[in-house]
Formats: C-alpha cells, sequence, structure tokens
C-alpha cells in the first residue's frame, strides 16, 4: 500500500521530490505549530531579503501527511513576497498534495507554523517613519497603492469590514493580533483565543486576502493585564478595552501598517470620523457605538484609520455576513474582558492578589461586614455584600490601603465632579451643551462645565451621578463628537461640589 492511498494522491511524490527538508542555519523567522498529543510537530523557517522570502525550510514529526503538507508549504512560499504567503492557506495545501479528508488537518498544522513564521518576518521588516504614512522607498519595503490593513478578530464585524474594504477596490491584507489570555479561555467570544486567530485567517483566505498573525502577547500583558491586576489592587476600577486600544492595538495595527507598505488601516469598531482633519465621533448605531472604547486613541492614530461599520447597524452587518456566506456571521458577541476565563474577574484576581482581609464599614466607621479582597468590590455595586440594612446600601469608596470597603445609602454614593487625568485632546468645545460618558455601556451624563488644568480636567456634572470610580475611562462628547478623553482620578461628592461656582467650559488651549 502506497501513502497516497492512504494519506493523498500526491503525497508520496511531494516527499519524493522535497527539496526543502532540514534545519536552517540563523533563519531570519520561525514558527512552529502542533502538539504531541495530536502526534504532529511541525517547524517552518524563513530567509528573508526586504519582503521577498528567498528560501524556506521544514522540520517535521509526524505521519507522511505531516511531511508532505510542510514540504508544500515551502515549495509554495520560496521566492515569494510575504503578503503572497500569506495568502497561502490550508485548501490551498490539502488541493497541492491531494491530501484524504481525515488527514487535511496536517495541512492545517502545516499552515499554522508558516503563519507564525511570517508574523515573526513582519516584525523583523523596517519600520515606518512615524505615523505618517508606509514605509520609504528603498527601504525594502515596496509601498502598495490603496493598501488597507484590516484587523480581524474572528468575529462578524471585521470580516465584513475586509469584505466591504475589498469591494471598494482598495489592496486589502487582513492582520489578527495575538494577545495573551488565560490558557483556560477557550471561548469564542474571546478575541484572544487561538481558534479566533484561524477562524479569521479562514475568513480572509475566503475572501482571497492575505492573512498575517502578528505575536503581542508580551506587550499586552505588561501594558493591559498587569494594569488591569495592580489597578484593582489600589481600589480602582480600570477599563481593559479602552487601554488595550490606546496602548497596543490600533498603534500596532499602524505600525505594521506601515511595515508592509500599506496607507491605512480599518477595523470592525461602530464609530466615525468626521470633519477635517478627521476626528472622533459616535457611530450611528447608539445601541453599538465604540467611541468610548477609541477615545483615549491619540488622534494621530485615528487619523490613519478607517471605520467602514460607523454609518451602519449591527443587524444589517449580521444580514450582510450570512448573505455572503462569511464563516461566524452568526457567532455570539465578544465577551466583556477577553483574558479572563468565564467573564470571572474575581477569581482571575484572587488566583494573582490572594487573600486580603478587610472590614465592611459605613460612612460613620461602624463595621458592618467583612471581606477577603477589596478588588471583589467596585463603586455603586449592591449585590453581594452580605449585609442586612433597613435600606439599600451601595459601595460608595474603596480605601484598599487600609484594605476597608465603606458602604452608604444611594445618596451617600452620588458624584457631582470628576478629576480626569491622562488627557487625549479630540477638538475644542464648539459652545454647545456638553456630556461626559464614564462606562461603556452607561448614559452620557449632561455637564455644567469644567475646568482645565495643566495635567488635568476637572468635570461639573448638571446632575448627581451613582456607580462613577476612579480608574474608569471619562469620555466628554459635544453632540456626537468626542472632546477630551482620559481616566478619572478622583470624584467630589454631589454636596459638596453645590457649595462651589459652576464652572466656565475650557479648551486644551
Amino acid at each position: 500500500m502506497t501513502p497516497g492511498t492512504v494519506y493523498g494522491t500526491r503525497v508520496a511524490e511531494r516527499l519524493l521530490t522535497c527539496t526543502f527538508a532540514g534545519p536552517m542555519v540563523q533563519p531570519d523567522a520561525s514558527g512552529e505549530a502542533g502538539s504531541l498529543e495530536c502526534g504532529s510537530l511541525v517547524r517552518v523557517d524563513l530567509r528573508m531579503d526586504g519582503s521577498i522570502i528567498k528560501e524556506a525550510r521544514y522540520q517535521a514529526h509526524g505521519c507522511p501527511a505531516t511531511l508532505a503538507a510542510a514540504s508544500e508549504v515551502c515549495a509554495r512560499v520560496t521566492g515569494q513576497g510575504l503578503l503572497d504567503a500569506a495568502a497561502v492557506s490550508q485548501e490551498m495545501v490539502c488541493a497541492g498534495i491531494g491530501l484524504v479528508p481525515e488527514k487535511e488537518y496536517t495541512a492545517g498544522i502545516a499552515v499554522d507554523a508558516l503563519h507564525e513564521a511570517l508574523g515573526a518576518a513582519v516584525a523583523g521588516l523596517p519600520a515606518a517613519q512615524g505615523v505618517s504614512g508606509p514605509a520609504e522607498e528603498g527601504s525594502g519595503v515596496r509601498p502598495v497603492p490603496g493598501g488597507v490593513l484590516v484587523g480581524m478578530s474572528g468575529g462578524v464585524d471585521s470580516a465584513v469590514t475586509a469584505m466591504l474594504v475589498k469591494e471598494q477596490g482598495f489592496r486589502v491584507v487582513g492582520i489578527t493580533l495575538r494577545f495573551w489570555n488565560d490558557p483556560r479561555v477557550a471561548d469564542e467570544r474571546s478575541c484572544c483565543s487561538p481558534e479566533n486567530v484561524r477562524r479569521a485567517r479562514r475568513v480572509a483566505h475566503s475572501l482571497g486576502l492575505p492573512h498575517i498573525s502578528v505575536d503581542a502577547r508580551s506587550a499586552f500583558y505588561d501594558s493591559v493585564v498587569e494594569y488591569f491586576v495592580a489597578e484593582y489592587a489600589r481600589g480602582r476600577t480600570p477599563n481593559p478595552c479602552a487601554k488595550c486600544n490606546s496602548r497596543i492595538r490600533l498603534g500596532l495595527l499602524v505600525d505594521v501598517a506601515g511595515r508592509l507598505g500599506l496607507e491605512r488601516v480599518a477595523t470592525g469598531h461602530y464609530a466615525r470620523l468626521v470633519g477635517s482633519p478627521p476626528r472622533l465621533a459616535r457611530g450611528v448605531d447608539q445601541s453599538k457605538d465604540q467611541s468610548y472604547v477609541l477615545a483615549e486613541v491619540a488622534p494621530e492614530i485615528l487619523e490613519r484609520m478607517v471605520f467602514p461599520l460607523g454609518e451602519m447597524r449591527k443587524p444589517d452587518v449580521r444580514a450582510l455576513a450570512a448573505e455572503a456566506g462569511l464563516e461566524g456571521h452568526s457567532a455570539p458577541e465578544s465577551q466583556e474582558i477577553c483574558f479572563v476565563p468565564d467573564d470571572d474577574h474575581r477569581g482571575f484576581l484572587a488566583e494573582r492578589l490572594g487573600e486580603l482581609p478587610g472590614d465592611i464599614v459605613d460612612t460613620s466607621g461602624k463595621v458592618r461586614g467583612h471581606h477577603s479582597g477589596t478588588y471583589n468590590y467596585t463603586i455603586g455595586q449592591r449585590k453581594g455584600l452580605g449585609i442586612a440594612a433597613p435600606e439599600p446600601l451601595y459601595v460608595v469608596a474603596v480605601e484598599a490601603d487600609g484594605r476597608r470597603v465603606v458602604v452608604g445609602t444611594a445618596v451617600e454614593g452620588q458624584v457631582g465632579a470628576l478629576r480626569v487625568a491622562g488627557l487625549t485632546w479630540h477638538r475644542s468645545p464648539g459652545g454647545t451643551p456638553l456630556t461626559v460618558q464614564v462606562r461603556s455601556a452607561g448614559a452620557a451624563l449632561p455637564l455644567e462645565g469644567f475646568q482645565v488644568g495643566p495635567e488635568a480636567l476637572r468635570v461639573m456634572l448638571a446632575e448627581p451621578a451613582s456607580g462613577v470610580a476612579p480608574g474608569q475611562t471619562a469620555v466628554v462628547y459635544e453632540e456626537d463628537r468626542v472632546v477630551v478623553s482620559g481616566t478619572i482620578d478622583l470624584t467630589e461628592k454631589w454636596i459638596a461640589t453645590r457649595a462651589d461656582e459652576p464652572s466656565g467650559s475650557g479648551s486644551p488651549g
């Protein structure tokens, strides 16, 4: 019985004619995939000449189909440009060696290894100068006229974004950033899960687009996960999505676009860019608007962005995906915190911070209960306090240094002013009434005014607000346009602020 009978019609031919097997000395980029559990391991090494793959070699462990798939991958990418290689799909490899259905997974392993190597190769390309455009001629990267890098998470929004941008005639390249997540996160609602990375690649390839994945796990862990844990340890309530967008995601997308010679970056966010120069505004679909989680991104980065879904509504996006037969068109929404398993952020924090017991006290200082860690509580919380009282009690302060959680009545928790630091200005206010949003799914709160300091903003609310916590992102809007954003540094009680005169509107000066 020949290998072709068991594994595929051209497996034996590929193995007999293979010249790509064996290690490469000092490769420019490498990628590995597979596991001993499935019995197949593939390593792909690349030698680059700028953005051209000068040589590709593989090392593999497994059945003949695994070896043949790795060889086929190397044969297809040798001498090709990086983006041409990024279009090599599992289906191409299966067809190339005629794999039987039971062995098609081996092609997937070989393609996974290739794309790991391609991501490393992208990181080795010369960086563009600043964020104003792609790398210059002579840098080893050829500019791609009309080139758009589309961030693809594996979900329906980014899939439709890629399809729409391609239909508009642009040269589209898909990209998925691989972020750190807890190994227990395998839910398809997590944009960080390995399966969603593969789905994004499959969708890109089904649209005839090259796709790359870039490893950003270390940077994400340092800038987002550690920040998330540290903020809760301080008694604050962070917004990791807003910090991810401003610290990692969008800046990295713009950087990679420049390295690949692409002019623009598109994502599936429900937001708009309006005016000249373009500045951030809410998306048309108010129920899905994501301008809040983008508002801490620097305007010079946003100027390179395109948001095709900003004028659309979510049901219409899903309908387009279903009509086009895009994989994942019915996938559930992404979970709240992508790197936390089972949406259990308290369990996630407890594993890292341990038990830090303390008292739950009322606003007079009387002990009303006990807790195992202040990180289990946030301002405005009512459930889970374990306290019996004649009227509802809410968390009104979290004092991490003293390990105290302070509870009070709804009135005692009302806030009248905020100090917002770490400011990102998008435009000067134009004189119409302003609002501020302090939660991604929260309502906009009317402002009485604000005062601009050298490093922070004091925001005066026109009405008392509850559930406002230090650490949250605050975004000031003029109608649907973002004015300024930052992180709430401290809050002032509603009653205390009423003794002050209303503040006049401020501007970035």
